[in-house]
């Protein structure tokens, strides 16, 4: 339901601006552009050094603009970061009908408050927020074309950290009202004045999280985002001057940043903090109840436990699962775990899953199911050091064994290397396609990548044309990111992976599964 508009309410306009001397042309543009200046309050946290910062004194504005402009000056070392800043900023807030938040470099459309409150009682819900990201200028006066800017989600980063992309669409082409989104851009939000009390920003955030953290808590407390549907403003994306990096000045930069990964992915994932000081306050920055996160979930089509859009892994190029310098990396991880025996198992390095008296049923029933589906030539993808495997082998036509490890690979090649009908090599699965066998065998191996890289494997073990791949699984209905290494019950009938059920199971205990799948049935 749509909110009439309130032409003469106030407008609360919040700028938090590190030692930027752009930042008296923005509140200066900010008054010329608008309708009605009058109506406007602008606050300002302006972190500086004194002396060596002179051209970001906002001075002339301050004279001219009176009451209307409140400037909380900080020393820049007393800094912790841009959404510290601009919780500073929301103590300045006296109950304003309507509530701005810009950067402190950018420049307004004329008329824009009367276009932020038009368009935002056209926002088909009770407790809107229009949100976007600025289009680009270049001083002192080069504009980007007019365009629509949609955000759309691009990567996920530590901790399950939502990097966010963007789109543009002409104006010709922009729908008669603004649309909804699920997506928030710090740099141009507006709503009513009540968004501040609801949802007030988390000072201890500090870059990473921002944007994604606000949306979700907004949206769990009740309100809706809207793209706007007209061309309010513009953001200098290009270099900062030097001095205007708050990581530049800080020394403890990165451990305010670790400190904000970790609460948002308190918030959106339900990590837990290494210390109790990160869990300071984060009572008053949690979830709203009107809404849930599995309901922002379906709706934005984000799951923040597994790192994935719409069911598939969102995943930058450069950091994609098949990259050199992930392959690379993921090598160094399991040769490390091998060498330093990285499960603590004191009978085999393979890990306790792999241990004779865990395996009793299991070297029962592969033997069976392999002669069952008339499979003689094996390819078993992370065999480890053959702990278990070892007395199956014999029963084969071939066996081909293959790990990450090549330290492994040269061990066992020395203690099985007397057995002619047992081959094996160095391979990552994630990269490299089998050659030709006639099932796959991959136990407890997959629990230990992301999701990306086993999607990627799993398509090599199509490409491979064996018949069959047995591999562990669980019941769960849902699966999550971990980093190469780690490990996690996975559901291969799960999103991304959506396996059909398995065609023979094997119940290891403790709702482990050995399932078995055609390999026609893996993902392309």
């Amino acid at each position: 339901m749509a909110v009439a508009p309130d032409d003469n309410a106030r407008i609360f306009v919040s700028i938090a601006s590190y030692r930027d001397p752009d930042c008296k042309n923005t509140v200066s543009d900010l008054f010329a552009k608008a309708s009605r200046a009058q109506r406007l309050t602008v606050a300002v946290c302006q972190q500086l050094v004194p002396g060596e910062d002179d051209d970001c004194l906002l001075t002339e504005q301050s004279a001219l603009h009176g009451a209307q402009l409140r400037v909380l000056t900080v020393h820049a070392r007393d800094s912790k970061g841009a959404c510290w800043a601009r919780s500073e900023v929301q103590t300045l807030f006296d109950d304003q009908a309507y509530f701005l938040q810009v950067d402190s470099h950018m420049r307004f459309v004329p008329g824009w408050d009367e276009r932020l409150i038009g368009m935002l009682a056209q926002c088909d819900a009770a407790k809107p927020i229009l949100t976007t990201y600025p289009l680009a200028f270049t001083p002192p006066a080069t504009f980007a074309d007019d365009a629509i800017v949609t955000i759309h989600p691009k990567s996920f980063g530590a901790g399950g950290i939502l990097a966010q992309g963007s789109t543009m669409a002409p104006v010709k082409d922009a729908p008669s009202r603004p649309q909804p989104c699920a997506l928030l851009g710090a740099g141009l939000v507006f709503a009513r004045g009540a968004l501040v009390r609801e949802v007030p920003y988390d000072p201890l955030l500090y870059f990473e999280g921002e944007e994604i953290s606000l949306a979700v808590r907004s949206w769990t407390h009740g309100w809706d985002l809207f793209t706007p549907n007209q061309v309010i403003a513009w953001h200098d994306y290009g270099k900062r001057p030097e001095r205007a990096r708050h990581w530049k000045d800080q020394t403890d930069w990165g451990q305010l940043n670790r400190r904000a990964v970790e609460r948002v992915s308190h918030l959106l994932c339900g990590a837990a903090f290494t210390d109790a000081q990160h869990a300071h306050q984060i009572a008053h920055y949690q979830l709203g109840t009107a809404r849930t996160l599995a309901q922002y979930e379906a709706w934005s089509g984000l799951d923040f436990t597994a790192h994935l859009y719409k069911g598939a892994p969102l995943a930058a190029p450069e950091t994609a699962a098949d990259q050199p310098a992930e392959c690379c990396a993921r090598a160094q991880t399991f040769t490390s775990i091998w060498t330093n025996n990285g499960w603590r198992c004191a009978e085999t390095r393979s890990g306790n899953g792999s241990r004779l008296a865990e395996t009793v049923a299991l070297r029962r029933w592969l033997p069976q199911t392999l002669q069952f589906l008339d499979c003689h030539i094996v390819a078993d993808v992370g065999c480890g050091d053959l702990n278990w495997m070892q007395e199956l082998t014999p029963q084969l036509r071939l066996y081909f064994g293959y790990d990450i490890v090549a330290g492994l690979i040269r061990e066992v090649r020395q203690r099985y290397g007397d057995r002619h009908n047992c081959f094996f090599t160095e391979l990552d699965m994630v990269t490299k396609t089998l050659p030709l066998c006639d099932a796959i065998v991959c136990r407890d191996s997959l629990t230990h990548l992301p999701l990306d890289a086993t999607l990627m494997a799993l398509r090599r073990f199509r490409q491979s044309g064996a018949r069959y791949l047995i591999a562990t699984t669980h019941e769960n209905g849902r699966n999550r990111w971990v980093s190469s290494g780690a490990w996690f019950q996975i559901d291969l009938c799960a999103a991304p992976f959506n396996l059909p059920a398995p065609r023979l199971v094997l119940h290891e205990g403790a709702g482990k599964q050995l399932g078995v799948w055609a390999c026609s049935e893996l993902p392309q």
